[in-house]
């Protein structure tokens, strides 16, 4: 089992989360939690103690994070464990999807790969499609 963190710029962590309620209801097996990174605010002392908070000791704990290289993912990078913790860049309905309904994987590492690969496999420019 392990636990899902969204931070990003704004309300998009929480707009993601409803989208994510509402497609899929009840049939969601874990929890996710959500953090908002306020444009106005440098303060990453208080966001990485706000982080520390949703990261459970005996369990492992995904991050999905709007951009690499943003704050979100700058300070979520602090928390980075390879057996532990992991953070996902360029969060997508797609991923989250796959990350609250996945229930049998080998590792943590195999579900986050699933995760990334379900986010990926749905990135389609219409255009390119031959129908």
């Amino acid at each position: 089992m392990f636990n899902i963190l969204i931070i990003t710029h704004g309300n998009l962590c929480e707009e993601l989360k409803s989208s994510i309620e509402f497609i899929l209801g009840d049939r969601i097996v874990r929890t996710i939690n959500t953090l908002t990174i306020d444009k106005d605010s440098r303060d990453f002392e208080t966001y990485a103690n706000r982080i520390s908070n949703f990261i459970i000791e005996e369990e492992k704990t995904i991050i999905f994070t709007d951009m690499f290289g943003g704050t979100p993912s700058n300070i979520s990078l602090t928390f980075l464990s390879k057996d532990k913790v992991e953070i996902v860049s360029g969060v997508n309905i797609p991923m989250l999807v796959k990350a609250s309904t996945i229930e049998k994987y080998a590792s943590f590492e195999e579900a986050v790969n699933i995760i990334k690969n379900s986010g990926r496999k749905n990135i389609i420019v219409a255009g390119e499609l031959e129908i």
